[in-house]
């Protein structure tokens, strides 16, 4: 009988669940759903891809038209005007379709040429009316290198409204020319130049009034001056400046976590930035010991540094103690692109720990500029060992060395790390060069 029960109620669990089963199969269209669960999920794809599936049903022919994300991407085709011609033709038709909704996303990449300018203003004119919250223009051609005729940024074609809806912006190979007395961007969280030109003043204006940006990337956009905020960006928590000409950089950011360089050496100071988390930085040709001594100047607060230096000029009178020192730097990762002449002064990298007192992995990788013969480092090998003040690096847990040849200079900071080290768990040397990301 107990049997007989659950069977039955097994068959009755079975019979609903094909009930649920045949409910849940019921024809529903997509245009069925509503507006606004269409337009979520027609945001999740690319445009591309909403264009595709409008000509699986004639009813969805014009489905792509409320797609809130629009992108156009034409690789550069010097020579090949029609070619252009078609792809601006293309955006056109879309934006005529387009015209009055409300866009979130506008993306538009091809090669900038001055003949084109009335075409990109009209784009711009789209995205104002439009009220879109993310904006990106690059217009970058092939030779830009050679160029100066950058695309203006017609400014006068946003209202009050329009810039205040921006959140992210990305422009590339376009001049920034802003009317007297603009007001900034009051909700933009995302900036993003490339190849720019723009005024040192123009520049620092613009961001003193962008309080609420959160993320700032300049790449090859030279100033030949200084770039120097002195309004806070209490905001601010990503700042990357990569091969731009400059002569000085400095913000007050106070909640800086990234921060990323690439380029000449040259005095930057984020002495406000007590939380800097993730610093990483890349210098050509300079003094090792100059740019010690501007780190703990201007970046005294970082906690994990990554620091790539080509050709290093060593000095080695720079060994003795620094009386200033990293607060918070946990994790160190040098890279050092070297000449094998200045093997033996590798042993710098001693006054770069000692700066460190709160130290717990160390990484050192030496990249050999004109190659390695094995013998040559022992043919002269010179004084006895460096004899320096004995110095404990009482967090200092794992040390990873690469591109070790059994230079003197190699050898000794290695020795004196492990005599100095009592807490060090992990040491690994390897011969081979590290393999660069």
């Amino acid at each position: 009988m107990e049997n007989y029960l659950m069977g039955r109620g097994a068959a009755s669990n079975d019979s609903q669940d094909k009930t649920i089963c045949n409910r849940r199969k019921a024809n529903i269209k997509f245009e069925d759903l509503p507006e606004d669960v269409q337009c979520t999920i027609l945001s999740k794809l690319p445009l591309k891809e909403v264009v595709r599936a409008s000509v699986l049903s004639s009813e969805w022919r014009y489905l792509w038209v409320n797609c809130p994300k629009l992108c156009f991407n034409r690789a550069e085709m010097s020579g090949h005007k029609r070619c252009m011609k078609k792809f601006i033709d293309t955006v056109n038709a879309v934006l005529q379709k387009c015209r009055g909704d409300v866009v979130e996303e506008f993306k538009v990449k091809f090669g900038f040429d001055t003949t084109l300018a009335d075409h990109v203003n009209s784009f711009i004119s789209f995205a104002a009316s439009s009220r879109v919250k993310v904006l990106a223009f690059d217009l970058e051609p092939f030779d830009s290198g050679l160029r100066y005729d950058h695309y203006i940024f017609p400014f006068d074609l946003f209202n009050n409204e329009s810039i205040s809806c921006l959140q992210s912006i990305q422009l590339s190979f376009v001049s920034l020319e802003p009317p007297f007395q603009f007001s900034g961007f009051p909700n933009l969280r995302k900036l993003d130049l490339r190849v720019v030109h723009v005024t040192r003043k123009d520049l620092e204006d613009t961001l003193s009034s962008c309080c609420n940006i959160e993320w700032l990337s300049m790449d090859r956009c030279h100033l030949k001056d200084e770039l120097k905020v002195d309004t806070p960006m209490f905001h601010l928590q990503h700042l990357r400046i990569v091969h731009c000409e400059l002569t000085k950089i400095e913000f007050h950011a106070v909640n800086l976590d990234t921060f990323v360089y690439k380029g000449s050496f040259l005095p930057i100071v984020l002495n406000h930035s007590r939380k800097l988390d993730d610093v990483r930085i890349t210098l050509y040709q300079t003094i090792f010991q100059h740019v010690l001594a501007a780190l703990l100047d201007g970046l005294p607060s970082m906690k994990n540094l990554t620091f790539h230096i080509y050709f290093p000029r060593i000095e080695m009178q720079g060994l003795r103690n620094n009386p200033y020192k990293f607060s918070r730097l946990r994790n160190l990762q040098l890279f050092m692109n070297i000449d094998r002449k200045d093997a033996d002064k590798l042993f710098c990298l001693v006054s770069f720990l000692r700066a460190a007192p709160l130290i717990e992995r160390l990484e050192v990788h030496v990249i050999w500029i004109y190659g390695f013969d094995p013998y040559l480092w022992f043919a002269d090998v010179g004084p006895e060992r460096q004899n320096l003040q004995q110095y404990e690096y009482k967090h200092l847990k794992s040390m990873y060395i690469t591109g070790y040849k059994g230079a003197r200079g190699q050898l000794e900071f290695i020795l004196h790390v492990v005599e100095n080290a009592p807490v060090l768990e992990v040491l690994t040397v390897h011969t081979t060069r590290a393999v660069l990301e």
